[in-house]
């Protein structure tokens, strides 16, 4: 996970999503998941996410095709407990179905708020810790949310490993792994590992 910034707002959604919302949300303060279904009006807004964050989903920071996967718009907040963010823009995680699932309502932290370097990538796992020197508190919130996002499952180690393969072996050039898998480009940068990489990678190449 990398820091996100928020994007502005898309100039109709007051009239598509906010307004019609809102008018649910008086007319039915607490709604239940049938109700929220029936007017789930941020749907509206999910080609403008997708392409406001490049299709990068804000959990993985890592690109992924629409035409494969489904674009799913993440209550950061969940509405459950906050419907009166469940039409607001600068609520919303662009990200996939799977991980929308693992979210669900849990706390984890935000990448609109965290600074890249706070989720850090080993390298040759390409497993996902937290930053040594976070405080306490913080880094239990950090190992929380690798664990409800399933960061360190084996498929998704796996994919990054892949993409850092593929880099090391010509296959991808770098600004092709910053512009799809910005994580971990950022995290190559960022420990100085440009050119130290493929010797770290060498025995999986094998």
């Amino acid at each position: 996970m990398i820091h996100i910034d928020l994007a502005p707002e898309p100039s109709d959604f007051d009239t598509r999503v906010r307004v019609p919302g809102n008018q649910f949300l008086a007319r039915t303060p607490l709604p239940n998941s049938t109700q929220w279904s029936k007017h789930n009006y941020w749907n509206r807004c999910s080609n403008e996410l997708y392409q406001a964050y490049g299709g990068i989903c804000a959990y993985t920071g890592q690109w992924f095709p629409r035409s494969t996967t489904n674009v799913s718009v993440d209550h950061y907040l969940p509405k459950s407990r906050y419907p009166e963010k469940a039409y607001e823009w600068d609520n919303y995680r662009l990200t996939t179905s799977v991980m929308n699932n693992y979210k669900s309502d849990k706390e984890i932290l935000d990448p609109f708020t965290i600074a890249d370097g706070d989720f850090v990538l080993d390298f040759p796992s390409c497993l996902i810790r937290p930053r040594k020197d976070m405080v306490p508190s913080l880094k239990s919130k950090a190992q929380q949310t690798i664990n409800i996002l399933h960061l360190n499952d084996e498929d998704q180690a796996s994919q990054r490993c892949e993409v850092v393969l593929d880099y090391v072996t010509g296959n991808i050039s770098f600004s092709h792994m910053q512009k799809k898998y910005p994580y971990i480009a950022k995290e190559i940068t960022r420990q100085a590992l440009t050119e130290k990489i493929k010797e770290m990678m060498k025995s999986l190449t094998h």
